[in-house]
């Protein structure tokens, strides 16, 4: 004997005890809402984790004076276009790319000029800038 229960059918057997509920009208009850996109709350960290990573891809690693220079290009580069936390999360995919092609860039120059050293130095970063001539275009770095 079947029971229709606001819409959803409860299952008995023969003794009237409930086995289960008919699963389908759960998944076509649902309305589906797209996903609002999680706001970055800390882009140049989250900036700085993707050079990381890409250099890691590279098997490089950054030396103190480089990292420090990356990071205040980053802020300065926030800083200067007045990015807020919605318009970088919007971009995000555009900002972590411009990323990894300075640090691809960094790790190029690095390897012209000593293939046997992993660690990039700080002389890369404007190399990678402007010799390499990245820059104006990177968002938001320059």
């Amino acid at each position: 004997m079947n029971w229709e229960v606001t819409g959803r059918t409860l299952a008995y057997d023969l003794h009237h005890v409930a086995q289960s509920l008919n699963r389908e009208s759960f998944f076509v009850a649902e309305i589906f809402m797209p996903e609002e996109p999680t706001i970055v709350q800390h882009p140049s960290g989250f900036l700085w984790g993707a050079a990381v990573r890409s250099a890691a891809r590279h098997r490089f690693k950054f030396s103190i004076q480089c990292e420090n220079s990356f990071k205040q290009r980053i802020n300065s580069g926030l800083e200067a276009f007045k990015v807020g936390l919605l318009e970088f999360t919007e971009r995000k995919s555009e900002a972590q790319g411009n990323v990894e092609k300075l640090v691809s860039a960094m790790v190029r120059a690095q390897l012209e000029k000593d293939p046997a050293i992993d660690v990039l130095d700080e002389w890369t970063i404007p190399y990678a800038l402007h010799d390499a001539k990245l820059c104006p275009g990177l968002w938001p770095i320059c």
